[in-house]
């Protein structure tokens, strides 16, 4: 086995006429684009189940240069010389997307090939694939929320709350449940929240916090939320923090103003970093349905 790396977990949040037939489709026969001379496509496409009922993909992520150099010894003359290498890889992330909870789980190659970089390509070659006709697609982290809740623990006063959300496929959460049904029944593609209070926010993120601290969200938190129709800030924050948008939250911790952001908090796993892919799938899918669990996630 090579050295341990570590997994990022999001969603793959689809707008317009993508669906994941379609993300899918876009990893095995991909487009390529191009920054600054630097190239991106994905490789080594891998389908798990059977045709038609598919239950994930594996693909990695090539970040490559056309014409590359590498140093090479020229015998005779005991020195050292650059070999021109066409398509040179300069840095590869594996990662495997699974239909079933709309999730993403990919390598995060230190220095060479960060997350942000990886998502922000990702959405491009996906995009791309249809000419960005009539398709949109977002990489939106999913929260560690046991990290991210006890960092929001610690604040005294919470002044701020942002967070843009979407309609959740194919998931949806008890927690904001509330939420989910407002944006469908307005027809809504994505949603903003922003509450202020110079005195503070009456929010429930700190009893949220005791249960998913103490390990019983999946049973407390969707009656604890039920109130919550009217003052919807709680239950887009958590909607955010399962993936399905981003949010951040501000407020005074010993007097000092603290800011807390959800994609600061994105839940990870280690597993090896050349991968095989079957074992990869099975990982993540493992780590996905524990989220399920913890939160309460459910297919509709």
């Amino acid at each position: 086995m090579s050295r341990l790396a570590r997994y990022y977990l999001a969603r793959v949040l689809k707008r317009g006429e993508l669906t994941p037939d379609k993300v899918a489709l876009a990893m095995r026969e991909p487009v390529t684009v191009e920054y600054r001379g630097t190239r991106y496509s994905f490789i080594d496409f891998e389908a798990f189940g059977t045709p038609g009922r598919e239950r994930g993909y594996h693909a990695t992520l090539a970040k490559y240069k056309q014409q590359g150099a590498v140093a090479v010894v020229r015998e005779e003359q005991h020195a050292s010389a650059e070999a021109e290498i066409p398509n040179l890889i300069d840095a590869a992330s594996p990662f495997v997307y699974l239909p079933a909870f709309g999730g993403l789980a990919y390598r995060h190659v230190w220095n060479i090939f960060p997350r942000e970089q990886f998502e922000r390509v990702f959405k491009e070659l996906i995009e791309e694939k249809d000419k960005k006709f009539f398709v949109g697609c977002d990489i939106e982290p999913i929260t560690d929320l046991r990290t991210f809740v006890m960092r929001l623990s610690r604040l005294d006063v919470i002044t701020e709350m942002k967070a843009k959300v979407v309609p959740p496929n194919p998931l949806f959460g008890p927690c904001w449940k509330s939420l989910s049904e407002y944006m469908r029944k307005r027809r809504l593609v994505e949603a903003e929240i922003r509450e202020q209070s110079q005195g503070g926010i009456d929010t429930q993120i700190k009893e949220i916090a005791s249960a998913v601290l103490a390990e019983r969200a999946a049973l407390e938190l969707p009656a604890m939320m039920e109130p919550l129709l009217d003052g919807v800030g709680d239950a887009a924050l958590l909607m955010a923090a399962d993936g399905y948008g981003h949010a951040k939250v501000t407020g005074l911790e010993e007097r000092r103003e603290v800011v807390v952001r959800t994609s600061e908090n994105q839940k990870s796993f280690m597993f090896d970093g050349d991968p095989n892919p079957a074992l990869l799938f099975e990982q993540a899918e493992g780590v996905f349905r524990g989220i399920n669990e913890e939160r309460g996630l459910e297919h509709p």
